[in-house]
């Protein structure tokens, strides 16, 4: 009998929850990229250390690339898809960075070997984990002989003055650091020869270019083409440190395939890192990016990185009661709202961080599991549902802490509902936004919102977030096949279990 009922219940039990629908052709917008410091991140070969100095936070501090093949596993197990390293080339003394490049066709000792490198990305790509790799056109490190030997290959040592100058930015010097003259052809020639070189030589699988704005348009306009012609697929982000999406947008018609939205990340430090916040800032972010950018959700957004403070700190100077809730609800908007996230190592453990090198302290990778498992979810969440990569964003409700978001594309639709504020929120969704007959089931933790006249009521507590899927709100034939079915089972068991009763009493 027992073995009946089983059969029976199979197609209720099998009929519970809705699979996620498969994913949809999209370019890196549907990656999930994690950024490691090199020198900061896993000491896998004491060996190579040399001078490291663990107590000078300035100094190596014995991360290599060892260390970063030793962590592939716990990157993959957090669901990360891609990885971005900072550059590895041979630097200039105490160069740990890996920005003030010594020699382009050579890994940093400190780093490991090319050979370490390759096993690197084999190891990568089989787990199925792309490997961006950080590079810098814009000038070599200080004091590079190089500026002597070959002298009209760079700019005139001049310091940038005026940041609002373009002719400044783009050929001044930065800081100390030699400024290439990349109107030589020569010049030209060379950077476009080591781009290609370590594709050629590791099979990487991008760029992430650095000090993209302090280099003429008339470079990228050479540069890009010339490496894409020869590496179709080959991914390129650039950075661009200005809070403008008109500059933004102007560096994605050069030709890169994303370009960091740092529009995004103000929007989001300014909102989220205090208390009362607005959760209406990610429609106006997102509405800027798109009135300038026609591929605004292909751009790289982030919470923090090893150029600004981590989000964390910044919360606790924002006055934020509870700066891990405003971290988590950060995490949530990089992940539920359009772009390609990218997650700075140590912010999935909460590490805080100012200025420099207050932000680049050596990872650290057992604790705060919790928000490690919440990163993973978030992870889960944009792999599972689709429509969070490369779904179109509308705001379809709002107060004044509170905001509700849909994301569309022409196979799904999900929700998102995120409040900054201290109270408790209800907002009602018209129907027209959602469509009649449906319910929405709550991702991140369990909620189910179904339709209340011509409006669904979502409700979240304070400074909290959820995310939705919605499916059809009908009724569910196997399941009433089911129960229809077992019900004059149980009727009969209970009859028979009642006779027995009676019979004990009769004797």
């Amino acid at each position: 009998m027992r073995r009946g009922i089983m059969l029976l219940l199979l197609p209720l039990l099998l009929s519970i929850g809705l699979q996620p629908m498969a994913g949809e052709a999209a370019g890196w917008e549907k990656e999930r990229m994690y950024f490691i410091m090199v020198d900061r991140f896993e000491n896998g070969d004491p060996s190579n250390d040399r001078e490291a100095d663990p107590e000078n936070p300035k100094a190596f501090q014995g991360g290599d690339l060892a260390g970063v093949t030793k962590r592939l596993d716990y990157i993959k197990e957090k669901g990360f898809t891609s990885i971005w390293l900072t550059p590895i080339f041979k630097n200039r003394p105490n160069g740990y960075h890996g920005y003030w490049t010594d020699d382009y066709y050579e890994i940093d000792p400190h780093f490991g070997t090319k050979e370490e490198f390759k096993r690197l990305v084999k190891e990568a790509h089989d787990r199925d984990i792309k490997v961006v790799l950080d590079l810098v056109v814009n000038h070599l490190g200080p004091n590079h002989p190089m500026v002597k030997e070959k002298p009209e290959w760079f700019h005139k040592n001049q310091p940038i003055m005026n940041w609002n100058n373009p002719s400044e930015v783009e050929n001044n010097w930065l800081f100390d650091l030699p400024d290439f003259n990349t109107e030589n052809p020569e010049v030209v020639d060379y950077l476009i020869d080591v781009a290609n070189y370590w594709v050629d030589e590791t099979g990487i699988d991008g760029y992430r270019i650095d000090t993209v704005r302090h280099v003429p348009a008339t470079f990228w306009e050479t540069f890009i083409p010339a490496v894409k012609e020869k590496h179709p697929d080959l991914f390129l982000l650039a950075e661009v440190f200005d809070g403008d999406p008109r500059k933004i947008a102007s560096y994605s018609k050069l030709g890169f395939d994303s370009v960091t939205n740092f529009p995004f990340y103000y929007g989001v430090k300014d909102q989220f890192a205090r208390k009362n916040g607005s959760a209406e800032e990610l429609d106006s972010v997102y509405n800027r990016d798109t009135t300038f950018n026609p591929n605004a959700k292909g751009l790289a957004t982030f919470i923090d990185n090893h150029d600004i403070k981590r989000f964390i700190t910044e919360a606790k100077i924002g006055g934020a009661d509870e700066e891990e809730r405003q971290l988590r609800l950060a995490l949530f908007a990089l992940y539920a709202a359009p772009g390609m996230p990218i997650v700075y190592q140590g912010t999935e453990v909460a590490m805080p961080g100012g200025e420099d090198p207050g932000n680049r302290m050596m990872m650290t990778f057992d604790q705060n599991k919790k928000m490690q498992q919440y990163v993973k979810t978030l992870n889960e969440m944009r792999q599972d549902y689709p429509a969070f990569a490369t779904g179109k964003q509308r705001l379809i409700a709002k107060t004044d802490h509170m905001a509700v978001y849909s994301r569309e594309t022409k196979q799904q639709q999900v929700v998102y509902a995120i409040n900054l504020g201290e109270k408790k929120t209800s907002l009602r969704v018209s129907a027209k936004e959602i469509g009649d007959d449906q319910r929405l089931r709550g991702l991140l933790f369990s909620d189910l919102v179904r339709q209340d006249g011509d409006a669904y009521e979502i409700t979240l507590d304070a400074n909290s977030a959820n995310s939705y899927v919605i499916e059809k709100s009908q009724v569910n034939w196997w399941s009433i096949v089911a129960i229809g079915a077992i019900a004059p089972i149980l009727a009969l068991i209970l009859l028979l279990v009642h006779r027995k009763r009676m019979q004990r009493q009769t004797k």
